[in-house]
């Protein structure tokens, strides 16, 4: 703009501001105790954050016009503004009847704590955290695979790891990693002193190694010293196959009886720790809802704003997840033979940094336009418009200069929908005013050093008028430097004088 104004045209500078989005509705609720959150209706949420964004459009304008930028102030563009808003639900509407917009479930962090979503930035990671691990097994159906490899094994089951027992009602797979090598392996001579509870009393043996009839179970080859170690038994090692051996067998869900498929998962699957097998539940996890994608798994999460089981999740309903609910589902798999071991775990996991109390992954209902039907007429208007500036980072802000690496390899835009709010949508891309501002030393000192300085010198409270003379000192200087070493610039499409 102030290159614009150095070339003698007449520039219309029209300030906007983005007052949509959960980050505002998050600042509502952080400013309320946990009685007026209760109370709170979506109508009245939206009325609150309509309120606190203008509040901070009034505060940001002020300071905006503070340090001297020019700009139509009496006539800002708010996307909360009703005409702004009618625009948009006008695009959307026209999306609508093309068939790109629908909905699905996708995993956000709640805190059952606070009943609100949390972005990453508002999540801790304490070291201290304890959880229930679980070893369990699920019995295997049927074995479709090459040659026959599992024919021999009438009694087969998967042996999986989880720290989130609770998420076994939500299962709808068991991942393995294509490329580690499994072990079908007999268990021998259990220790003879297997009870209940070990030593230090934390450690609680299942029924499955309590039994008479102990089943084949499946592990991960290198996993083998560590498990007998933990387990106390003897592994006998009867054939070893690929996880891309196992893909499509099919077994029995532990709870509901439900018949699930054994799929690949990604390399999150590791000896690290656990079975190598991976109980997989979309709607709780983040690596899981990947592989849920890939195969078309549902997306079951039975947990409500409070973080208890639904109706969804049968005779768990009302039970605290990360409570009683935990305990409970651990219990109801120890009655049905399912059990191999549960112990105290370790570890980092995420608590809300207001609260301090954990938090879960949970699938929620959420909108998505699909960007398949227009994905190339996007990618021709794009090619249409001279970015400003050339570079990927200016003075902080990330902008998509080769657009075609964020856009080109997306197949959905999520949501919420209601923050589609590019005004660009309306309009032919080759009609809006763009500068090809220089790229050498307008990138280098123009952006860096004058805004180090311009900023420096407002943060010390000088009066406004000097302020602006700066400004302007410093624009005239970069316009100088351009003359005689960078490009040079391509005149704005508005009226100029001659």
């Amino acid at each position: 703009m102030c290159m614009s104004l150095l070339q003698n045209c007449k520039v219309h500078y029209i300030p906007g501001w983005d007052c949509h989005g959960l980050p505002i509705e998050l600042k509502v609720l952080q400013s309320l105790d946990q009685d007026a959150r209760n109370g709170l209706t979506p109508i009245k949420l939206r009325a609150k954050s309509a309120k606190f964004a203008k509040a901070t459009v009034k505060a940001q304008m002020a300071s905006f016009k503070r340090f001297g930028v020019w700009a139509d102030w009496d006539h800002p563009y708010l996307t909360l503004d009703p005409e702004y808003e009618a625009a948009q639900i006008e695009v959307f509407g026209q999306m609508v009847f093309k068939r790109y917009i629908y909905r699905r479930r996708k995993l956000v962090h709640w805190s059952p704590s606070s009943r609100t979503a949390l972005a990453e930035a508002e999540l801790e990671y304490p070291e201290v955290h304890v959880s229930k691990s679980m070893n369990a097994i699920f019995k295997l159906l049927t074995t479709p695979t090459k040659d026959g490899l599992l024919d021999e094994f009438p009694k087969l089951s998967l042996a999986i790891w989880t720290t989130t027992p609770w998420t076994i009602p939500a299962n709808a797979a068991v991942a393995v990693n294509s490329k580690l090598q499994y072990a079908i392996v007999e268990v021998q001579s259990p220790s003879p002193d297997v009870t209940s509870s070990s030593e230090d009393g934390k450690k609680r043996i299942g029924s499955v190694l309590k039994g008479s009839k102990i089943p084949f179970f499946i592990v991960a080859l290198d996993l083998l010293s560590t498990l007998e170690s933990k387990w106390n038994v003897k592994l006998a090692v009867k054939k070893t196959v690929f996880g891309s051996d196992l893909e499509n067998c099919r077994y029995a869900h532990p709870i509901n009886g439900e018949e699930c498929p054994v799929v690949i998962g990604g390399d999150y699957i590791t000896t690290e720790s656990g079975t190598g097998l991976v109980h997989t539940a979309p709607g709780h996890g983040q690596d899981d809802y990947i592989t849920g994608l890939k195969y078309n798994l549902p997306i079951i999460s039975p947990v409500d704003d409070e973080g208890k089981f639904t109706e969804e999740a049968g005779i768990f309903k009302g039970l605290d997840v990360l409570g009683d609910g935990n305990a409970a589902v651990i219990d109801h798999l120890d009655q049905l033979s399912s059990i191999i071991m549960v112990e105290p775990y370790k570890h980092k996991y995420p608590y809300d940094w207001r609260t301090k109390k954990p938090t879960i992954f949970r699938a929620t209902a959420q909108w998505f336009a699909s960007v398949e039907g227009f994905r190339e007429a996007a990618m021709d208007a794009i090619s249409q418009v001279v970015w400003t500036p050339s570079q990927g980072v200016v003075m902080g802000l990330q902008i998509p200069t080769r657009f075609e690496f964020y856009f080109g390899s997306i197949s959905d835009l999520s949501s919420p929908l209601q923050r589609l709010k590019n005004p660009s949508l309306h309009c032919n891309p080759s009609q809006l005013p763009v500068t090809h501002l220089p790229t050498r030393f307008t990138s280098l000192l123009g952006k860096y050093i004058f805004a180090s300085l311009f900023f420096l010198f407002v943060s010390l409270d000088f009066v406004d008028v000097i302020a602006k003379l700066i400004m302007f000192s410093f624009s005239f200087s970069i316009y100088r430097i351009n003359d005689g070493f960078g490009e040079n610039p391509v005149k704005q499409p508005f009226e100029c004088d001659d």
